[in-house]
């Protein structure tokens, strides 16, 4: 997800395993009025005329390389708030699906500044930024729906 849309955001993100671990992308952001890296699920915005699976399809290639092979189950759905000043800057809805991808490494491509397979317990360490408390609380517990709110 950019951090410097000022408009509603639709996004389709992909959750791909490797045995424990997940595949995961490195963007620098800013949050709290600091630039940090960040590691999110490949993925992103869908553009106008595009299905959420021609999303995934797109944005896997293009921020990692991989091929998608099939998109499969529908995990969850996060419907979140960007707020600044107490205002809201925009919403956003992102839909997550379990993705198996061809076989190959993946390489950073696009706006991506780096790619990462995390196991679980990386993940705790890692998933720090205010929009990931949505996937934590589905690795956690499960569920298909989840509210987030991003504070600055």
């Amino acid at each position: 997800m950019s951090d410097d849309l000022r408009s509603d955001f639709l996004g389709a993100f992909a959750v791909v395993a490797r045995g424990d671990r997940m595949l995961f992308v490195g963007n620098d952001r800013t949050i709290g009025g600091k630039s940090v890296r960040t590691w999110d699920l490949p993925g992103g915005r869908v553009e106008p005329g595009e299905r959420l699976h021609e999303t995934l399809r797109r944005e896997l290639r293009e921020e990692t390389g991989l091929e998608v092979l099939r998109v499969g189950e529908f995990l969850f759905v996060q419907e979140g708030e960007r707020l600044q000043a107490g205002q809201r800057e925009y919403a956003w809805r992102s839909f997550f699906f379990a993705v198996e991808v061809a076989p190959g490494e993946p390489v950073p491509g696009h706006e991506v500044r780096a790619v990462r397979w995390l196991d679980r317990a990386a993940l705790a360490q890692e998933l720090t930024a205010p929009y990931h408390d949505s996937f934590r609380q589905w690795l956690q517990r499960g569920g298909t729906w989840f509210s987030s709110a991003w504070i600055d």
